[in-house]
Order: C-alpha cells, then sequence, then structure tokens
C-alpha cells in the first residue's frame, strides 16, 4: 500500500492543474465511460446518444468490464494513467478509491453548478460522501425484498399477508407462514406432522450468504451492523444482534426446513443457484435484489410478484445501496468528464433510465417511471420503492470492505453448512475482517 500511495500522491501533486477547466482546448473530445452491466449499458447508450446530441464537441465510448475484474483494472489503469475518464463505483471499492486519491471531491463544482442535491435520496448523498466532499451524483438504487411465484401460492390457496413479522428464536407470523408454504413430494407442508423433511419438493424461501441480498437485511432490522461506521478500521461481527440475526437463518429457518439448505443454494451459501431453483418452482420465495427483474422475467415461466421483506424487531430495514460515476482525478478533459457527470446525475438522464426499467432512479421524484414499466411487465415493483421510502441501512462503506467482506463470506461458510457454531464462525470473521480493515 506504501508503494502504491507514493505513487498516487506523485500523481495527484502533477495532475491538480487540469481542474482549473482549462487544459482541453478546442475541437472534439472523446470521453471514456467504463461500466459492467450489459443490460445497463443499453440504458445507458440512449442517455449518452442525446447526451452528444446536446454536446456536439463531445464523444462518449462506453468500455465494458467484467464485474469480476472491474476493481482491478480500473485501480491498474488509474496507476499507469489510463483509467477511463467516467467510471461506475460500487461501495465495495468506494472508501479504498476515495483513499487512494482516485476519485474527484465534486463539492466545488457542485456548488459553482448550483446543483439541488436534495433531489437525491438523503442516503445515497450520504453514502458516497465523506465529511463534506461529495464523490459522485447519485444514479440509482437497490433494495432487497422477495420475489415470489404466483402460481404455486395460489395452487397452495395461500394469501401473502400485508406484512409479515420476526424474532430471534422464530417468533412472528413469518415462520408459520414460511411452514404453510413448504411442501413435501408428498404434498404435506411443513404445519403437518406427516411433513417429510428428508423429501422437500418446494422450499418457502431461498436466501444467500451475503450481506446486502441476505443475512445483512435481518442483522439490520435488530440494530446490527458489519461496520460500527463508515470508514471504521474494525468490524462488529461478534454483536448480539450479529449472533441472533444469522441465527435465524441458519438454525431457525434451517431447522424448521422452510429454506433451502447450504448444500443446494450454492457454494458456501453463496446463492448462485436460487434462481434456477425458483424458475423450477423448487423455492417460492426468493430474496434477492431489484437488479435481478429482468432475468427473473426474462426465465420465470409463471407471473412474479414481490413483497416486502419480514419486519423485525427493529422495524423493517432493507440494506441500501447505489452506484456513483467516479470522475477521474487525472482526466485530461475534466471540463467534459464533468459535464458527463452531470448529465449522468440529471432528471433527464435518469428519467431515461427509470422509463426503460434499467434503474430506479436515485432522484425521487422519478421513481414511478420505473415502477410503471415494470408493471406494464407484469410485476409490481412497489415492494422495493415502499422499503426505499422507509427505514434503509447503508451498505458498509470504509477502505478494504470488499475484501473484507470476501473474508465475512468465507467465515460464515460452515454457520450456513452447520459444521461451525455460529459464534465461531462470527469470531472468524471478526478477526479476518479486522484485520484487513486495520491494514487497508
Amino acid at each position: 500500500m506504501m508503494a502504491l500511495g507514493i505513487v498516487l500522491l506523485s500523481m495527484l501533486l502533477s495532475g491538480c492543474a487540469g481542474w482549473g477547466f482549462t487544459g482541453s482546448g478546442g475541437g472534439k473530445v472523446t470521453l471514456t465511460y467504463a461500466l459492467w452491466d450489459p443490460n445497463e449499458q443499453i440504458g445507458y447508450q440512449k442517455s449518452i446518444d442525446l447526451f452528444e446530441k446536446l454536446h456536439p464537441d463531445i464523444q462518449v465510448n462506453i468500455e465494458n468490464i467484467p464485474y469480476g475484474s472491474y476493481e482491478q483494472k480500473i485501480t491498474a489503469e488509474f496507476i499507469t494513467g489510463q483509467a477511463p475518464d467516467l467510471f461506475w463505483v460500487n461501495t465495495p471499492w468506494l472508501g479504498t478509491f476515495i483513499q487512494d486519491g482516485m476519485l474527484t471531491n465534486l463539492t466545488p463544482l457542485i456548488k459553482r453548478a448550483h446543483i439541488n442535491m436534495a433531489q437525491y435520496y438523503p442516503a445515497l448523498v450520504k453514502l458516497h460522501s465523506r465529511g463534506p466532499a461529495i464523490y459522485g451524483l447519485p444514479k440509482d438504487w437497490d433494495t432487497i425484498a422477495l420475489y415470489y411465484n404466483k402460481r404455486y401460492f395460489a395452487e397452495h390457496h395461500i394469501t401473502i399477508p400485508a406484512s409479515l413479522t420476526w424474532q430471534p428464536g422464530g417468533g412472528g407470523t413469518f415462520l408459520p407462514f414460511l411452514k404453510r408454504a413448504t411442501y413435501d413430494t408428498s404434498g404435506h407442508n411443513a404445519l403437518s406432522p406427516q411433513f417429510d423433511p428428508a423429501h422437500v419438493a418446494t422450499y418457502a424461501l431461498g436466501v444467500d450468504n451475503d450481506v446486502q441480498g441476505g443475512w445483512g437485511n435481518y442483522v439490520a432490522e435488530l440494530g446490527g451492523k458489519v461496520i460500527p461506521h463508515p470508514y471504521a478500521t474494525r468490524a462488529s461481527m461478534t454483536t448480539p444482534a450479529m449472533n441472533q440475526g444469522m441465527s435465524f437463518l441458519t438454525r431457525t429457518l434451517t431447522d424448521a426446513h422452510v429454506i433451502v439448505p447450504a448444500t443446494e443454494s450454492g457454494p458456501n451459501a453463496n446463492g448462485n443457484n436460487l434462481l434456477q431453483m425458483f424458475d423450477q418452482g423448487q423455492v417460492a420465495m426468493w430474496e434477492a435484489g431489484d437488479w435481478n427483474t429482468g432475468g427473473v422475467k426474462a426465465s420465470a415461466s409463471f407471473p412474479v410478484g414481490t413483497i416486502p421483506l419480514p419486519i423485525g424487531p427493529d422495524g423493517r430495514v432493507s440494506i441500501f445501496n447505489g452506484l456513483i460515476d467516479g470522475l477521474n482525478t487525472h482526466t485530461p478533459h475534466p471540463k467534459q468528464a464533468w459535464e458527463l457527470e452531470q448529465w449522468l446525475g440529471s432528471a433527464r438522464s435518469e428519467a431515461i433510465l427509470g422509463s426503460g426499467g434499467y434503474v430506479w432512479p436515485a432522484i425521487k421524484s422519478l421513481d414511478p417511471l420505473f415502477l410503471r414499466h415494470w408493471q406494464k411487465e407484469g410485476i409490481n415493483m412497489n415492494a422495493f420503492l415502499l422499503e426505499a421510502h422507509g427505514k434503509v441501512a447503508n451498505f458498509p462503506n470504509s477502505p478494504g470492505v470488499g475484501d473484507a467482506l470476501t473474508e465475512i463470506f468465507n467465515d460464515l461458510g460452515p454457520a450456513w453448512l452447520g459444521t461451525e457454531p455460529v459464534s465461531t464462525a462470527l469470531q472468524h470473521a471478526e478477526t479476518d475482517a479486522n484485520y484487513v480493515l486495520s491494514t487497508s
């Protein structure tokens, strides 16, 4: 890290002058814009096509980098001075990118341009800020809810309540509902004394070993957090809230045979098999982020609905996340890159993405556009919107948190598999996460 820091500091000192917006000269400028999602790229291309019409002196080339190599490639290109002018930033890397001087502090530019930051979800602005510095204009957001198989529930005459509740140990209405919706191959549900847990035909619920799409929401509904506050250098994985939330999934629901076993959901309970199981009728509800909607729509042979997360002891709380465009501190075209940053965070651009069903707009007033798109496609996405308008917990943000979360995922696997007590797995996770966070 020391060597990288010296390289980045040298680059920062050499590149400061560009932010006076005097270095781009005349003529047409070509910007590179990096992202990773091929479906969203279609929507962003539509937005950029309009941007180019409004800015004939700017051409924008989109570079699609696979997610698995995205962070490493962007970092390597920044060190060599070849990074894109503007690039997507996901929260697992945000703190590291800020620490390494890769992202421009936009606060002075925002003030100069008189951009109304109140138009965005406040949690998104906070997520992408450190102190007074803001590192990107919010563009979209994600919450977590339950996709469900409408045909399955209709065939079994199961009415889905308007809200469900849970308590550590199994209290509330959620567990009985899951038992009612879990059936064995002989047609007995998990409420029946004749239910055979060794031959389950359809599990009620699929949840994965993930802070955003899985266990993080139950922990948040108990007041727990992976790290105690943004930019913390230590994890908080051994709190009572963490233990109770993890135990509810890996013990209470698993022992009741209402949740897809870790041995079936994917390696280390990563959930890779859950969409296919949902499509094949092996799981009735899949807990996942709204970015999966296109895939669900394309692959499911039955009508799909959504319901909000169950309400926990601290209420209904979804992990909240969103992307920004990082403005490369060393772009040779700072003025034009800032024009593109402003455009992609504007109402006109976000309306294009929202109305096309690509993302929920970060500008709160535009969310009905996304909702209407998916209603026309036969999926009511209001569950996700309800959560965004309620209590949310921001995705953890600190330098190194992406690597720390990888360690946590690996360490929690044995708890999901039932080969290690939850408390032991959490202690291992905290120890390993602490090392990463304290040395990043």
